[in-house]
């Protein structure tokens, strides 16, 4: 049987990763817009093909409405269908260029408008152009997290009615369209600085959301980070008819280590043992620090007939991660001990706050006969030894 994947080394120092993805958050924004996007086209949309019916064929505003109605019924249908994904941070570039063309379509159908009007009405252009301008703005707004979707809906109505009104006879269209055309690149640039401070808060937002899933020491996820980690191993667990092993990992003598060597050093232990354990870990499995001294691994995905084997295995590896000396100071070395009680799903407990009781007072056991010991580790709470408490004077280890 082949053996389990390892996860690439971790870094001594909590790792920043890669520049946050904001497509997420802008494919939220485009969405939660659609439904009053829908209205503030729609009805504008009414209200002028309502005043021009007097003086452009009927068919033709019908057929312009029908396929404005249609491009609108289009992005409601990508509400309905990404909101799901995108709410879940699943597919949001895939969804975002779903709503950018569809924007598009619509810049499109009101680009259009212009061209069902019969010519030498000045009023009619004038009015047209109102409306464009006042859709535009208001649309340009409601995109404004995304600078793509609001120049994809903004250029087509914003060059077609100003290119009509610039060769137009009539002076004031002429200056209108030269006016409504500054007016556009106005709202192209406020577009862009929208978009910049949206990204810059998305980014923070991100940020700040690593932290508060991560340790700011070592970087390995934090007990919150656990918990969902560890009921998503549960969760799939019962799905597939596999166990789970939650490790409740605490260093033997680490204090001493501290008042000897000094906080820094004890930082940089725990920072270094958080690296090796992390490479000898498989990709399924999760290693987090709750505090000071203690971590907590969860093994997912075992399979039952295996068991025995699979978890022999992870342990020979944190074991060996371990057994070389871990340089603290330029000067000094140390090596360390540590106790692991381990409660396995659903043997021990079955949830998540059962199993990291039972795996903590398994640990708690072992250290109390640490001095008799005869392995590092324990599954689950052996019921005919009696907890004594043991006051535990060894000194840590160390090696010039």
């Amino acid at each position: 049987m082949a053996g389990p994947s390892l996860q690439a080394p971790a870094k001594a120092e909590p790792d920043p990763g890669p520049p946050p993805d904001t497509s997420v958050d802008q494919a939220r924004v485009q969405l939660k817009s659609i439904p009053v996007g829908f209205a503030g086209s729609v009805v504008p949309a009414a209200v002028v093909s309502w005043i021009l019916r007097d003086h452009v064929a009927h068919s033709h505003l019908l057929t312009w409405f029908a396929v404005l109605f249609a491009a609108h019924l289009g992005r409601v249908a990508v509400w309905v269908l990404g909101r799901a994904d995108v709410a879940a941070g699943r597919n949001a570039h895939l969804w975002l260029r779903w709503l950018r063309l569809s924007v598009l379509g619509l810049g499109l159908v009101w680009a259009a408008l212009p061209l069902v009007l019969p010519a030498g009405r000045p009023f009619d252009e004038m009015l047209v152009t109102a409306v464009i301008i006042a859709v535009c703005g208001a649309g340009v707004a409601q995109q404004s997290s995304d600078a793509w979707s609001a120049l994809l809906f903004m250029l087509p109505p914003a060059l077609g009615m100003s290119a009509r009104l610039l060769v137009s006879e009539d002076t004031t269209l002429r200056t209108v369209g030269g006016l409504i055309f500054i007016y556009f690149a106005y709202l192209a640039l406020a577009t862009h600085r929208i978009q910049s401070s949206f990204l810059e808060l998305s980014r923070l937002h991100a940020a700040a959301s690593r932290l508060s899933l991560h340790d700011s020491l070592t970087g390995l996820p934090n007990r919150l980070a656990l918990h969902r980690s560890l009921q998503d191993a549960l969760d799939r667990a019962r799905r597939n008819g596999t166990e789970v092993a939650v490790g409740y990992m605490d260093l033997d003598d680490f204090k001493q280590i501290n008042d000897r060597l000094g906080h820094a050093a004890g930082d940089k232990l725990l920072r270094e043992v958080a690296r090796r354990w992390t490479t000898r870990m498989r990709t399924t499995d999760v290693l987090a620090r709750l505090g000071g001294d203690e971590f907590v691994m969860v093994i997912a995905d075992i399979d039952p007939s295996l068991a025995q084997d699979e978890l022999a295995g992870v342990f020979e590896r944190i074991q060996g991660a371990v057994a070389e000396p871990l340089r603290v100071t330029p000067t000094r070395q140390v090596r360390i001990q540590f106790s692991m009680g381990v409660a396995r799903f659903p043997a021990d407990g079955g949830d998540m706050h059962m199993l990291l009781r039972a795996a903590d007072a398994a640990m708690y056991q072992l250290k109390q006969r640490k001095g008799r010991r005869e392995t590092w580790w324990q599954v689950g709470v052996r019921g005919a030894e009696p907890l004594k408490a043991e006051a535990d004077t060894r000194p840590a280890a160390a090696a010039d």
